[in-house]
């Protein structure tokens, strides 16, 4: 059963939040996608299509097409609008689309869930399109992971007049004001669980030999740092029923 997160429950600037401990973004997902339908947003890596990656490197799309009954990616890359459809390694296709224009796409589709892997911060009018995806699929499961606001590296960066954020991201989000967007889609047994740093982003970036550096960092530092004070995990995942729950689950 999902924990619904009500609006009495994060009412007041000092509420106390239903903070759930944090998990491995990629395997949480993975398990709510077991075995279903997915049509995934935001699908295309061009460090996976077009050129090599860290072999640590994990591509989200990659790990839901093994566990996918069916899965179709959509993407606005510039390289899959060139052709309209690009053929992934995997056997997978990722079609060009817009999020704002997803309506038929969906439709077609019929998924069982739509994820929006770290694609939320990314848009003008998240709460639009979400809504209108409510209307073209209501009671599909929707999931989306985004950054979190209030994270261990951008406050310890906050200290030294920097912020950790993609030159892309127009707007970043919290606990509460992720739960306040998706309680107007609405998103119905709405749940937010926190989830770690992810280590394999910083391989690549710093020489082999400091690579166990990194490791222990994570280990002994990051991980239990969230873990102990969830609201400081690097992001955040929510889940639901878009516009309501599918009627073979009943209303209650």
């Amino acid at each position: 059963m999902f924990e619904r997160v009500t609006a009495s429950r994060t009412d007041g600037p000092l509420t106390r939040l239903p903070i759930r401990r944090p998990v491995d973004r990629y395997a949480y997902v993975r398990q709510l996608c077991m075995g279903k339908r997915i049509l995934d947003l935001g699908a295309y890596d061009e460090t996976e299509v077009d050129r090599g990656q860290h072999t640590s490197w994990r591509w989200l799309h990659a790990e839901l097409a093994e566990v996918a009954a069916d899965i179709l990616g959509v993407d606005s890359s510039t390289a899959v609008a060139h052709t309209g459809s690009v053929e992934t390694h995997l056997g997978t296709t990722i079609v060009y689309g817009m999020v704002e224009e997803l309506d038929q796409i969906a439709a077609d589709f019929k998924p069982d869930v739509v994820v929006a892997g770290e694609l939320i911060e990314h848009t003008p009018d998240t709460l639009g399109w979400v809504r209108r995806l409510a209307t073209a699929v209501p009671g599909t499961r929707f999931v989306a992971t985004t950054p979190n606001t209030t994270s261990l590296i951008n406050v310890g960066l906050a200290l030294m007049r920097r912020e950790n954020a993609h030159p892309d991201h127009i707007q970043v989000y919290s606990y509460r004001t992720l739960h306040t967007l998706m309680s107007r889609v609405p998103l119905v047994d709405a749940r937010i669980t926190p989830y770690y740093y992810n280590r394999h982003l910083f391989y690549a970036r710093v020489p082999r030999w400091a690579a166990p550096a990194v490791t222990l960092t994570d280990m002994l530092v990051l991980r239990p740092t969230q873990w102990l004070f969830p609201l400081l995990s690097m992001g955040l995942v929510v889940e639901g029923w878009l516009g309501g729950r599918p009627a073979s689950l009943g209303t209650d």
